[in-house]
């Protein structure tokens, strides 16, 4: 690897100074890395659904040993970490059978759409959500992986935010994301600026019903 990379200008020690007549094809290929990586990523949610009939992905993909080195006896699975590491900056060393926290996201919307930008979408959070101590709902801009940024300054609600916000009879609550708040629901709303939503559900603390699978949560849902 390290004589691949000394063949367009990167060495130890040496100021990155690229020939000329290569500039073109890295640029082009920073683009492709991109989109490249992106794809990785969408396949590894696709391929790690949580509830079978459901579209949420369980995002923390470990490699065989219950870690995120992704080295075996015999081969460094470079693809397989690049796509765990692309969106995620920290893991713990092994993932144990029963995280302390779970980190969950919708590869599409209840009608199996992914979702789009410029969409509005509603997830209804049962009351019985097993988070022993809390759970919150983010919403991130998938071309940069990083915090919607708005006027409001709100990029997640969660449990903590049940005060504020309007609940249901049942004592649910329904959360919205997207570029326009629901008339009388402003409380409720995570604004997405026209951006494509990336959504992530945490879970601390999470509870045996989560664990068997007797609680699901519900699909995101657009609103139309």
């Amino acid at each position: 690897m390290m004589g691949m990379l000394a063949t367009i200008g990167i060495e130890p020690g040496k100021p990155f100074d690229p020939p000329a007549n290569l500039k073109p094809a890295m640029e082009k290929g920073v683009v492709d890395a991109y989109y490249y990586m992106q794809d990785l990523d969408t396949k590894l949610f696709a391929s790690n659904l949580y509830w079978p009939d459901r579209h949420w992905s369980f995002v923390m993909v470990p490699d065989e040993k219950h870690g995120f080195d992704f080295v075996s006896n015999d081969a460094v699975q470079i693809d397989k970490r690049a796509a765990a590491w692309f969106f995620f900056t920290f893991y713990p060393k092994v993932l144990t059978d029963h995280a302390a926290t779970v980190y969950l996201a919708p590869i599409a919307d209840s009608e199996g759409q992914p979702l789009k930008a410029g969409k509005n979408y509603r997830l209804r959070v049962p009351k019985d959500t097993p988070a022993r101590q809390f759970w919150s709902l983010t919403v991130y801009d998938r071309r940069t992986w990083a915090f919607v940024k708005s006027s409001s300054g709100r990029a997640g609600l969660g449990s903590f935010n049940m005060d504020q916000m309007k609940k249901n009879d049942d004592g649910s609550v329904d959360l919205y994301f997207g570029p326009k708040a629901p008339d009388g629901l402003e409380s409720n709303w995570i604004p997405t600026e026209d951006k494509e939503p990336y959504v992530w559900l945490r879970l601390y603390g999470p509870e045996d019903a989560f664990w068997n699978k007797s609680f699901k949560m519900p699909d995101v849902e657009l609103v139309k």
